[in-house]
């Protein structure tokens, strides 16, 4: 499909449709670029998984907000990022808890959460 083509649609599917064709390049631009940072959740789900984004999706009245799945989905590998450093610098996991809910602001269930695949 040319270009074009993909303004003939007036729904999402258009949107979907373009991201597929365009997935080796930049999706987060892409998205951003395009305007459609909040679609319905169908549509997020779908894109997320054909295109493996690695999205975290907060549900709102209207749909999801794109560009704070992009987000969110950032910080998560700051933090497991950080999380990976620490280990290696052999910090225990109650020390690296403490350190990353007050360096990112985040609960300590969420930490525990990205905690839980390494030890298991």
């Amino acid at each position: 499909m040319s270009e074009d083509e993909f303004k003939k649609f007036h729904t999402e599917l258009g949107f979907a449709m373009k991201l597929l064709k365009h997935q080796s390049e930049d999706a987060d631009e892409m998205i951003v670029q395009t305007g459609h940072k909040k679609i319905s959740s169908e549509t997020a789900y779908f894109l997320n998984a054909a295109m493996k984004l690695n999205l975290e999706f907060e549900e709102e009245a209207g749909g999801v907000d794109m560009c704070k799945a992009m987000e969110k989905r950032d910080q998560r590998q700051k933090i497991t990022g950080a999380i990976d450093v620490l280990r290696l610098d052999g910090v225990s996991d109650e020390d690296i808890i403490t350190k990353v809910t007050k360096l990112y602001n985040v609960t300590k269930e969420y930490v525990l959460a990205l905690l839980a695949p390494k030890q298991a």
